[in-house]
């Protein structure tokens, strides 16, 4: 039977789950042997890249990706992470910021899998759009 990345992830997510440092170290070290012995090491990537979601739902933490024209001062970062963690329940929200000129203005929030548009340009093309009608 082949294990896949996801249940790898899951598995990993179980053994170190509340544990200490060094018992969290051995138990990643146990892993990669495992992975070695069933010549799966191919499939780290996908493994970490799953490990990330199991581990982001459980503690309750939010990856945001907010776009905007500008830097964002760190009084509108506070407010925006608090309607993030408000919005998605999370405990944590990590935020990482982009530019874009091509927005205008405003910002684009995108976390899990839902996209908060709320920059100048949309609201531009709806205008455009509702005024063709």
């Amino acid at each position: 039977m082949k294990i896949t990345p996801k249940q790898y992830a899951e598995s990993l997510y179980q053994v170190i789950r509340g544990k200490e440092k060094k018992d969290t170290e051995n138990a990643i070290v146990n892993f990669v042997n495992i992975l070695i012995e069933n010549n799966n090491v191919s499939k780290l990537d996908k493994i970490i890249e799953q490990f990330e979601k199991i581990w982001n739902k459980e503690e309750r933490i939010v990856e945001t990706e907010i776009i905007s024209s500008e830097k964002l001062n760190s009084g509108v970062i506070k407010l925006l992470k608090d309607y993030i963690a408000k919005l998605s329940g999370a405990k944590n929200v990590i935020i990482n910021e982009e530019k874009d000129k091509n927005i205008l203005g405003g910002v684009v929030i995108k976390y899990e899998d839902r996209i908060i548009d709320g920059s100048l340009k949309t609201r531009i093309e709806d205008l455009k759009k509702s005024m063709v009608k």
